[in-house]
């Protein structure tokens, strides 16, 4: 998915921090956005790829690197709900009662968050750029 973005500050060569622009309706034409209106109130910050040299204040379209989203997707919202199942399922075929079973559909739950967890740690140590400079707009 393409987006608008604005660099905010060279990190090192070949890398920009940018700021993440939701839709607005000016479209992003003014050079500075430092006394607009139309900045949104939360910025969110990414690392981004800059081979083509952008300089800081150019609005870019950048797009993110991460492919595999449906495959972290799943990871996040199946898994816990799979580790669920099996956990009633665990219970109800070692004989145990209905609350014994709740109870370990409960630990399979929380036992199916520990990927996604392990997996955000990884991304967070990676640092590389999320996403990659396009083009200048202009």
């Amino acid at each position: 998915m393409v987006q608008t973005a604005i660099v905010k500050r060279i990190v090192s060569p070949g890398v920009a921090e940018v700021s993440l622009m939701r839709q607005l309706e000016c479209g992003l034409s003014c050079k500075s956005c430092e006394g607009c209106p139309q900045k949104p109130k939360d910025e969110i910050l990414a690392l981004a790829d800059n081979s083509v040299e952008a300089k800081v204040g150019d609005a870019v379209e950048v797009e993110s690197n991460s492919g595999s989203a449906i495959g972290i997707a799943a990871l996040v919202y199946l898994v816990p709900c799979i580790g669920l199942a099996l956990g009633y399922l665990l219970g109800a075929w070692l004989g145990l009662g209905e609350g014994l079973c709740v109870l370990m559909a409960f630990g399979g739950l929380f036992g199916g968050f520990v990927p996604a967890l392990l997996l955000n740690r990884a991304i967070v140590k990676r640092d590389k750029p999320e996403f990659t400079i396009l083009r200048i707009r202009g």
